[in-house]
């Protein structure tokens, strides 16, 4: 993942070592939850459930992280980013663990619950990126990690569909060896990037809850268009993305297994795009014009998919998607990031990750009833309308620039 050295010199950036351990750190914790993910509809229709009922079990993890995110990232400020990976990689570990005990829908449930309370440190390891890397660079860096994160995408599904078909645990509990793994390299590789620590710490409701947190930040045209762009983006992806078992199972009829085909597919086109393809895009495009092109991108793969009913011609539409979401996550973190001063950037990311929630809250329960009651080509329309919608934010924003 290591930027060409000419190109790297030409334009000042130096590649920090530290970057290849927080990229290991990733590469496993996706690797561990991408595994099981695809899968969790197919146990859950495995147990007797409807898809509302699965969309609901799918949200309780995003309500927990509703709450957990923003308190991670304050922590984090407070105690340092390593002791928060730590704790957030033994929940993911203790969620694992019950997935693969998971016989019953409370047992699912539960797991859900505890990987959702403090399982997911996106918010930490962003915040790392932002330490130790200038805001000028962080589009590049923060590409360079979606790749490591298609890098997972790639063998984790391929490897819980295999899995799959020995047994349904066995995937859930192979995710858990790797959360281990992961948990070694914080310990004994990462180092410590927080040094000036808040004085206090306040866990009062607005911290759980960051409403005075995201006013202040709507307040400001700039970080509010930048929040805004991400969370449609957000919705418009997990919409799609949080019911993709159903719907192919709904609409092209596959397995488990095939299912874990199409996300490593997208894994495959996302290390592609983000490790050899979007410093050459940058350099050729600005950062808009970049992604305007993702943002077409992505609507024309929703609109194709919701036309398809081919399992093997779904890998075509896929392909626009990988290429949208690959250069449209990075600019839209560097931009929400470089919004606000350094001391506030896990401020910010808690809170857009709180909104990110609210999105993942939604999308699964709406995804179920639209598989369960609508025509299944609904929900990709759905999400082509989200990703359309950020080119007038966009056009708004730049009017009163």
């Amino acid at each position: 993942m290591k930027p060409d050295k000419t190109n790297a010199e030409a334009d000042g950036f130096k590649f920090d070592k530290r970057l290849y351990v927080i990229f290991l750190i990733i590469f496993t914790e996706v690797l561990g939850f991408s595994m099981v993910l695809p899968l969790i509809p197919f146990l859950g229709l495995s147990l007797g459930l409807t898809p509302i009922q699965i969309g609901l079990i799918a949200s309780v993890f995003s309500f927990c992280q509703l709450f957990a995110s923003p308190i991670t990232g304050k922590l984090s400020d407070r105690f340092g980013r390593k002791p928060l990976f730590i704790i957030s990689q033994l929940s993911t570990l203790a969620g694992f663990l019950f997935l693969g005990f998971a016989t019953t829908a409370i047992l699912l449930i539960a797991s859900r619950l505890i990987d959702g309370l403090l399982g997911s440190n996106m918010t930490v390891s962003q915040a790392y990126i932002s330490d130790i890397t200038e805001p000028r660079h962080r589009t590049r860096v923060y590409g360079y990690s979606s790749g490591v994160f298609g890098a997972g995408l790639i063998f984790g599904p391929f490897i819980g569909g295999v899995l799959y078909r020995i047994d349904h645990s066995f995937p859930m509990f192979f995710a858990a060896a790797v959360t281990l793994v992961s948990i070694a390299l914080v310990i004994v590789f990462l180092s410590e990037t927080v040094t000036e620590k808040p004085e206090k710490l306040s866990l009062g409701f607005n911290d759980v809850i960051p409403v005075n947190d995201a006013k202040r930040f709507f307040e400001s045209h700039h970080i509010r268009n930048s929040l805004l762009m991400f969370f449609l983006f957000n919705t418009g992806f997990f919409m799609f993305i949080a019911n993709f078992g159903l719907l192919a199972e709904a609409q092209f009829h596959v397995t488990a297994d095939q299912i874990g085909f199409y996300m490593a597919w997208i894994g495959i086109l996302r290390v592609a795009i983000q490790t050899f393809l979007i410093a050459r895009i940058l350099r050729a495009l600005t950062e808009e014009s970049t992604l305007k092109t993702g943002i077409v991108a992505m609507a024309i793969g929703m609109v194709t998919l919701a036309f398809s009913n081919e399992y093997l011609f779904v890998f075509v539409p896929l392909i626009f998607l990988a290429y949208g979401t690959g250069v449209g996550r990075p600019i839209l973190t560097s931009k929400l990031t470089n919004s606000v001063a350094q001391k506030e950037t896990a401020t910010i990311l808690g809170v857009n990750n709180s909104l990110t929630s609210v999105a993942q809250i939604v999308t699964p329960i709406a995804g179920g009833f639209i598989i369960e009651y609508l025509p299944s080509q609904t929900l990709p329309l759905l999400s082509a309308l989200f990703f359309l919608s950020l080119i007038l934010v966009r056009n708004s924003g730049s009017k009163k620039a």
